[in-house]
């Protein structure tokens, strides 16, 4: 679904034009990236300055964690050349959803998020705090991120135009004293690449976008995996746009599909001067 509103323009600095590729990342670890391009492409190509892909776009489902992690290490593995070459193609900012990379002191990855400018070059790097460690009843069974994956310690914003930028992902959506931190930091618009899935985002996941994008005073961009991975993994979909009234101005049902939308900065300053929650807070 493409929503655009024709009058506006996407290279103004008080507004931002945003795009997010929701997938159906599966074995083939080619065809995930081929998806992804696709995708980059035709955000690129309806004027999209920020692209953001989904968590775990390239590896999820391939079996190939480990072997992408190790070769992450450095910073230039296969996903991250990828993606350089992805963002500089197109002339936009890339936010690579994760791309999991080897932690060499305790063997195990970080669930890495990096951005890549028009340029091709990282500029900005979020490893996920919160790791995913639940029994949701559904196929999959356990969930336990912990058992593979170390945890970030770091909040992190980068600056695009006339907007600042928050990183975050998934199951930290589910913490809002890290998105009251990044709205500490100045930001108005924060991503959340994402593989919630299909119990628990069909529950929660747009009442959580839509309470942090209240509570906050910012647009929410969450982009999702979509569908069956494997045989028991199956993800939820509904990437939306949420803007900080708790409006969701743009969303996708469950399967592959592209949205873009344009944000902007004077309704994120007119709703934060009418309801001016962030002034208020006592307890943090």
């Amino acid at each position: 679904m493409n929503s655009l509103d024709q009058n506006s323009d996407p290279s103004s600095n008080s507004q931002l034009r945003v795009a997010g590729v929701q997938m159906t990342s599966q074995l083939d670890f080619t065809g995930n990236l081929d998806a992804a391009a696709a995708g980059i492409a035709q955000a690129a190509k309806a004027g999209a300055s920020l692209v953001v892909l989904p968590e775990n776009f390239a590896t999820l489902g391939t079996g190939k964690t480990a072997d992408i992690a190790a070769q992450e290490q450095g910073g230039d593995g296969p996903v991250s050349h990828w993606a350089a070459e992805q963002a500089n193609k197109h002339q936009v900012w890339l936010v690579a959803g994760t791309v999991p990379t080897l932690d060499p002191e305790t063997g195990k990855f970080f669930a890495r998020s990096k951005v890549f400018s028009p340029g091709g070059h990282v500029i900005a790097q979020y490893d996920k705090i919160h790791l995913f460690d639940a029994s949701v009843g559904d196929a999959q069974g356990r969930y336990a991120e912990s058992d593979h994956y170390v945890p970030g310690t770091e909040v992190v914003t980068w600056t695009l135009g006339d907007f600042t930028i928050g990183m975050s992902v998934c199951y930290d959506l589910r913490f809002p004293e890290l998105f009251h931190q990044l709205r500490q930091s100045g930001s108005d618009v924060i991503v959340v690449p994402s593989a919630f899935t299909h119990r628990t985002g069909q529950a929660h996941w747009q009442l959580l976008l839509r309470a942090r994008a209240v509570e906050q005073g910012v647009y929410m961009l969450g982009v999702n995996q979509c569908g069956w991975h494997d045989a028991r993994r199956q993800t939820w979909g509904h990437s939306h746009l949420v803007d900080p009234w708790g409006e969701c101005v743009e969303s996708l049902a469950s399967v592959p599909a592209v949205m873009v939308r344009d944000v902007f900065k004077r309704r994120l300053e007119h709703i934060r001067a009418q309801l001016p929650t962030y002034e208020h807070h006592r307890l943090v």
